[in-house]
């Protein structure tokens, strides 16, 4: 079951669109949050595995064993949750 989600989430067009939420959720926080750049770390990680995912379905279509994936995701597993805490944590701007 867990694998039919990530395999539903791990889309060109949902991995481009969780990058862009983050990159929206940057531009929204930055005049009240100092750590709000932190948020550019996880928008950088889903956009690299939305062009990975895009690379392989245009010019690797046959590939069944995605093994590509797997370092992209743990990137995304790991820079997500920190890139979050360090934006929620970070001093609130004085502007």
């Amino acid at each position: 079951m867990i694998y039919d989600v990530i395999g539903m989430l791990y889309q060109t067009l949902p991995l481009t669109l969780g990058g862009l939420i983050f990159v929206a959720l940057h531009l929204v926080l930055r005049r009240t949050r100092a750590g709000s750049h932190c948020l550019l770390l996880p928008a950088v990680a889903w956009f690299l595995a939305a062009l990975d995912e895009w690379y392989m379905n245009t010019y690797q279509p046959q590939m069944n064993i995605r093994i590509d994936m797997l370092p992209f995701l743990a990137l995304m597993a790991v820079t997500t949750p920190v890139g979050i805490l360090l934006a929620a944590l970070g001093k609130r701007s004085t502007r």
